[in-house]
């Protein structure tokens, strides 16, 4: 039995009770010659959903630049018929393994278009941290991205698939050179500290990873880090297919890449039990959705450069959740519940409890369209909420305050 790393930074899992519209599999287009192949996306916490199809069945498989290769959630494999082939045990981001299988002649074709991509193996997704609200049957890995050049549209929210070999870029954008390890992408870094101290470091750019900037134990520790950037809190910090990581969440002065600077970042101090976060001598931070997505970003991977093409919004700050409020969706994202609270948070200040379950936001039904737009609530400063929940037979009222702590 082999393993396999993977740096996925993502919290949500496959949701096997939902079966999606038929519809989006109905057809396929083909793309003139000389013209990108447009794919819709749905950009959900940060995270990239591409819609793919086996067979007529649709499928959601997200975006990774931290995934080595392309993967199929193992349940779903099995319900779809595909032979398994040899085990091997996945890790990343967190301290535990999870199950996976070589897969024998899987294939799935992104919907909209006739463009396949075959599928090597599966993992259990399944025993990925709590879902955020958004179904996940697998991941769009390297060797999926290595074939294109791939651009993520954030705002429009597409994928732009170029010809490698006729791609030409003559845009705005910033072009970062890349170099690989283990199929992830690298960029040299520099992090800024308000002591205007300045430490160089290879980071890896996670399309996967939800949050902005994440600091490895052994890079924090080196660098007396939590003694440097402050405040902090300490809470939750997402997760990946080695379960969920806490860590401690600040702020740096800056980060630049290349000649992009981002200011004043979300940064998360991993601690012990982070997988390989919690440290490794081949590079030091991971940067993830919530900077990437203020840019269109151009991933071309044959000719090992990144470009970052600058959006509307791209200078707004950066901000960390401010209710201290996790939640996990049921099966069938009819229902939240709360899944962890941050202590000396809002949430907890307003009285929520673990496994209390959301009824109603603000008067209107606690549903997943509504948790999507919560989710951006906690993010801005004085939001008042007033959530009615389920404790046991009991229905309350709260009323939740965001605060901004960092």
């Amino acid at each position: 039995m082999r393993k396999l790393l993977l740096l996925a930074g993502f919290v949500t899992a496959p949701l096997a009770a939902q079966r999606p519209d038929s519809t989006a599999c109905a057809a396929a287009s083909t793309t003139s010659a000389g013209q990108p192949a447009t794919i819709p996306i749905d950009v959900y916490s940060n995270h990239v959903y591409v819609k793919v199809c086996a067979g007529d069945r649709p499928l959601d498989f997200i975006l990774d630049t931290g995934a080595g290769a392309t993967f199929l959630d193992l349940h779903t494999a099995e319900r779809l018929g595909i032979k398994l082939g040899s085990s091997f045990v996945g890790r990343g981001a967190g301290a535990g393994t999870i199950a996976g299988a070589q897969l024998e002649g899987a294939r799935v074709r992104l919907a909209g278009s006739s463009l396949a991509q075959p599928v090597p193996s599966a993992l259990d997704l399944s025993r990925l941290p709590p879902r955020e609200g958004h179904r996940m049957d697998g991941i769009l890995g390297y060797d999926f991205i290595k074939r294109f050049v791939v651009a993520i549209d954030y705002a429009k929210e597409e994928l732009r698939l170029y010809d490698a070999r006729d791609f030409k870029y003559d845009g705005p954008g910033t072009s970062i050179p890349i170099t690989f390890s283990g199929n992830h992408p690298h960029v040299n870094a520099e992090v800024q500290l308000a002591d205007s101290a300045t430490l160089k470091g290879r980071m890896v750019i996670d399309v996967g990873a939800a949050g902005s900037l994440s600091l490895t134990k052994t890079f924090a520790d080196e660098n007396h880090l939590r003694d440097r950037v402050g405040p902090t809190i300490r809470r939750r910090a997402g997760g990946g297919v080695g379960g969920a990581v806490n860590a401690d969440i600040g702020r740096i002065a800056s980060l630049k890449i290349g000649s992009v600077e981002i200011v004043r970042p979300v940064t998360s101090l991993a601690g012990d039990s982070a997988g390989v976060m919690s440290g490794n001598n081949e590079w030091v931070g991971n940067i993830g959705g919530d900077i990437l997505r203020r840019f269109t970003v151009y991933l071309d991977y044959q000719h090992e450069r990144m470009i970052l093409e600058p959006r509307a919004g791209a200078d707004d700050p950066l901000e960390a959740d401010m209710s201290g409020l996790g939640l996990i969706m049921n099966d069938s994202l009819t229902t939240a519940s709360v899944d962890y609270l941050a202590p000396g948070m809002a949430a907890m200040a307003a009285g929520l409890a673990v496994g209390d379950t959301l009824v109603t936001i603000d008067g209107q039904p606690a549903n997943a369209t509504a948790i999507r737009e919560l989710r951006k609530r906690f993010r801005r400063d004085g939001e008042r909420i007033v959530l009615e929940v389920r404790r046991g037979g009991e229905v309350r009222t709260v009323t939740l305050v965001t605060r901004r702590v960092v």
